[in-house]
């Protein structure tokens, strides 16, 4: 008997494995063509670039529009779950980890989005059913991840209870996509330098929130006491 069914696992037949790397194949094809050419890339163009036909693409999304929303988050997901490389603890080096961070974000923001930017963050067109769902699915991957990140660095850097509003509010935007594009574009930053900057700006604003925090904290303590 073999091993893999003696030990009652089950591979996947050549078939299955094939039909894997098709599709992984249209999917890397699909970021590229979409963050250069945004909503208007083709289904022909994103066939080409990944070597198949476009019925083979049309194999493995219903519609052109079900292949942009895949995409969508496709991009949303490489921007906000791919392992930063090297990055420090934010408990050994909140400092760095912020850094890191945010230079990371806006270096994907820049290089996994591209032009789709714009169309992903347009004002709804029409009554395409596909805009509404990136427009949702946009909407819950940034809120999802500010709120993360601005709440661990909020905890290490010694906070208590949920990041003030404020905060949590100066994580979205300078973390935003819209600042990547308004330094590149208007100003010549590049996603290294933006991630630096902001990096600066998130540190003054999370040591002041945590002291304010500490400052009310103390205050209250004493009015407290001198009521007892």
């Amino acid at each position: 008997m073999r091993e893999d069914q003696e030990q009652g696992t089950h591979r996947p037949s050549l078939t299955q494995e094939q039909h894997q790397l098709t599709r992984d194949r249209i999917r890397e094809a699909a970021m590229e063509v979409v963050r250069l050419r945004g909503f208007d890339a083709t289904v022909d163009e994103i066939a080409r670039v990944s070597g198949v036909s476009p019925r083979t693409v049309f194999r493995h999304y219903a519609s052109h529009d079900q292949l942009i929303l895949a995409t969508v988050k496709d991009m949303c997901e490489a921007c906000g779950k791919k392992p930063i490389e090297g990055l420090p603890s934010p408990s050994d080096d909140l400092d760095g980890w912020i850094e890191g961070m945010a230079v990371t974000v806006h270096t994907r923001n820049a290089e996994i989005f591209g032009e789709v930017f714009w169309d992903i963050h347009a004002p709804s067109r029409g009554a395409r059913a596909v805009l509404s769902e990136v427009d949702a699915l946009r909407r819950q991957s940034r809120t999802q991840g500010v709120q993360f990140l601005a709440s661990l660095a909020w905890r290490k850097v010694g906070g208590v209870g949920e990041p003030p509003e404020d905060l949590m509010l100066a994580f979205a935007l300078n973390l935003s996509g819209f600042a990547t594009q308004a330094l590149m574009v208007d100003f010549d930053q590049t996603p290294a330098q933006i991630g630096k900057l902001i990096a600066d700006i998130l540190k003054l604003l999370l040591y002041r929130a945590v002291e304010a925090q500490r400052s009310g904290n103390l205050l209250a303590a004493g009015g407290h006491g001198r009521e007892d």
